[in-house]
């Protein structure tokens, strides 16, 4: 039995200590993983918690038992935080806080005032399981995936075990224990299992969950454009497959936007005022464009916007009012007689037709808008022939 429960030991030490450092080389390696960040520092304080727990014969039973269970309640308040850090959500200091303030109250209570161990473990594991359900409305607003759904219900089966470990051993099993007994207790039996449990649950669902994070920020890094964060060719190329594969993309226009004489910024005026007018009108497009459609970057000056099922005239008063837009961007690197404008090339994808001839149809418009002037919208028609427009030349 002695030999048993030094295994035991010995395995939730390196259960533990295996998984902070995992999750620390994670965050060192990539300093915004702030979710494995936040799990290193809990597993580190589950690790904590468990050595204090298990050396109480060798230091003051009251104090070791406080500490043990205040290192342990940052375990899960550092699970807690590495769930909001995945969400991008605000952390819930003051909730925390507030339970863990009252929670200390009890703590100090049947600690130093009337000093009662079973009282402190029913409250120490209430406290614990309040700050986990912190979460689950959180999981609940957020949740879309298997793994959300995972760890919302990893989350809630924590939290009732936190809860319902205290009544089974105590109000079930009638179980009672002294400073002196407990590390042979049955409640430090549970308490060691159930934590063995949850702790090694918990981990490989989390890492598979920071492993998932990595793997989509580095696919995102593949399709979307580092300078405007607009989608690059290869999300377009994605964007459109996918699109093709759910709806019918007939009846959607798509609209090719390129600077005019943007050469001449960065001969006169260098690559960062180039960077900086390219970051504006990407901002300008995205943000008039909205919910109407989506934008992407498809080479250094040049634009696309793919506008959702609209009419004729919803279609050209959008790129009227992109086009209109970005001849008001304030450039203060430039002067203000040197405004830069933007030449539009817009065709609508017909039925039966690919998007790839739709896209040629509209770069054909835009070569008629450089060589009209610029400045301008050009519509291309099913004919071979084009519409080219140009409202308010005044700004």
């Amino acid at each position: 039995m002695i030999e048993a429960n030094l295994i035991f030991r010995s395995l939730m030490v390196v259960i533990l200590a295996l998984f902070a450092t995992v999750f620390a080389v994670i965050y060192l390696y990539d300093r915004k993983q702030h979710m494995a960040g936040w799990l290193a520092s809990a597993y580190l304080c589950g690790l904590g918690a468990f050595l204090v727990d298990i050396s109480r014969s060798f230091l003051d039973p009251v104090i070791s038992d406080m500490v043990a269970k205040l290192i342990f309640w940052c375990f899960s308040i550092g699970l807690i935080l590495s769930i909001f850090a995945h969400y991008r959500a605000r952390y819930p200091l003051i909730a925390i806080g507030g339970i863990a303030g009252v929670g200390m109250m009890p703590l100090l209570w049947f600690s130093f005032v009337d000093p009662d161990i079973i009282l402190r473990s029913i409250f120490s594991s209430l406290t614990a399981g309040l700050i986990l359900s912190c979460a689950l409305p959180l999981f609940w607003k957020k949740r879309s995936g298997v793994l959300d759904n995972i760890m919302f219900f990893l989350i809630a089966a924590l939290c009732f075990i936190y809860f319902l470990r205290p009544y089974v051993i105590y109000g079930v099993l009638d179980a009672t224990h002294t400073a002196a007994n407990y590390q042979g207790s049955a409640y430090a039996m549970a308490l060691h299992a159930s934590s063995a449990i949850c702790g090694l649950a918990c981990g490989v669902v989390m890492l598979i969950v920071v492993g998932h994070n990595i793997i989509l920020k580095y696919q995102l890094a593949t399709t979307i454009d580092p300078l405007t964060g607009l989608m690059n060719r290869r999300g377009l190329d994605q964007f459109i497959s996918k699109e093709l594969s759910k709806n019918d993309m007939s009846d959607r226009a798509v609209m090719i936007v390129d600077l005019d004489e943007f050469k001449k910024v960065n001969d006169n005026f260098g690559h960062e005022t180039g960077d900086n007018v390219l970051t504006r009108a990407a901002s300008v497009l995205q943000r008039v464009t909205g919910n109407l459609g989506k934008v992407g970057r498809i080479g250094g000056e040049e634009f696309i916007v793919i506008l959702d099922k609209v009419t004729s005239g919803d279609r050209l008063i959008v790129a009227q009012h992109l086009r209109l837009s970005i001849g008001m961007i304030v450039h203060p690197e430039i002067a203000p007689e040197d405004r830069i404008t933007a030449s539009f090339g817009i065709a609508l994808i017909l039925e039966d037709e690919s998007f790839a001839m739709a896209l040629r149809r509209a770069d054909s418009a835009l070569y008629e808008a450089k060589a009209g002037g610029r400045n301008c919208v050009v519509e291309a028609h099913n004919d071979n022939s084009f519409t080219q427009i140009r409202y308010i030349e005044r700004y």
